[in-house]
């Protein structure tokens, strides 16, 4: 469970496709979610906790376009030398698209855990559209990809019900219908879905044995890592839902995960858009 420690300083600082068949959708255990639990109540606006957050994000997402632009920039340092150590590694352009995705799950999760809605649908509608421009960058990493496109399409389909759609808890800001995603943020999250979709499927297209980012058989356990910027502490729960790319069948596998891309968010931007959602047969 992510929790943000309310007793830190400021509370976050340290002293056209086929629409999907619903049958897809995997479910895990019950009362288990692929996403941290949030905040019992959304953070104050204008308050101390606000800004200091926002500042926190604002400054992940400097770091993952800094490294994304280093990754093409002539002046790199020499790769051997600045893997020396952490610090410097974290300040090198991005190798692997496993790299890019790890650094905006990370963030994808500090935004949720807020539980503040009217932070959470312009952070994830940002997190989204990084990852679709910096796909094609990339050779093609399906299992670290799919996996944080499933995060954010469940976080996606959450906010448009109002509750978590894994566990059904009424997410905080929605109580009593209080709150409603506007329909400009849906025309917009709807916009970043289609984008993606076909992003995805035309980078799988290239050959899934153009597999790169964190190795698929040993992937990098960041289970139970405290990010002490934040008081937020991380269990990783890959093995839910997680997307097979071993034996046989793992060619088909990612195949059909690229059908399932944002398939939550688009049945639910079907129910609310009106149609039978993106993508869906005339």
């Amino acid at each position: 469970m992510n929790v943000l420690s309310d007793n830190l300083p400021g509370g976050f600082l340290p002293a056209s496709l086929p629409s999907p068949p619903p049958s897809s959708v995997t479910s895990p255990s019950q009362n288990q979610s692929t996403l941290p639990h949030p905040r019992a109540h959304p953070l104050k606006s204008g308050s101390a906790k606000e800004s200091s957050f926002i500042s926190y994000v604002d400054h992940g997402i400097l770091n993952v376009t800094r490294r994304y632009a280093k990754r093409f920039s002539a002046q790199l340092e020499d790769r051997a030398e600045v893997k020396r150590t952490d610090v410097d590694a974290a300040g090198r352009g991005y190798e692997h698209f496993g790299e890019v995705t790890r650094d905006l799950e990370a963030l994808v999760d500090v935004v949720w855990v807020s539980g503040t809605p009217s932070l959470q649908i312009p952070y994830l509608l940002n997190f989204s559209s990084l990852l679709n421009d910096y796909l094609s960058s990339f050779s093609f990493a399906p299992q670290p990809t799919f996996r944080l496109l499933r995060k954010i399409d469940i976080a996606f389909s959450s906010l448009l019900q109002g509750r978590d759609v894994e566990t059904g808890e009424v997410l905080p800001g929605f109580e009593g219908g209080s709150r409603k995603v506007s329909q400009t943020e849906k025309v917009r999250i709807k916009g970043v879905v289609e984008r993606t979709r076909v992003s995805v499927v035309a980078v799988a297209g290239k050959g899934a044995e153009s597999v790169d980012g964190i190795a698929q058989d040993n992937p990098v356990d960041d289970s139970n890592q405290e990010d002490v910027s934040i008081g937020l502490t991380t269990e990783d729960e890959e093995e839910d839902g997680d997307v097979s790319m071993d034996g046989g069948g793992g060619h088909r596998s990612w195949e059909m995960e690229v059908a399932r891309v944002y398939e939550r968010t688009i049945i639910e931007l079907g129910d609310t858009l009106g149609g039978d959602g993106i993508g869906s047969a005339p």
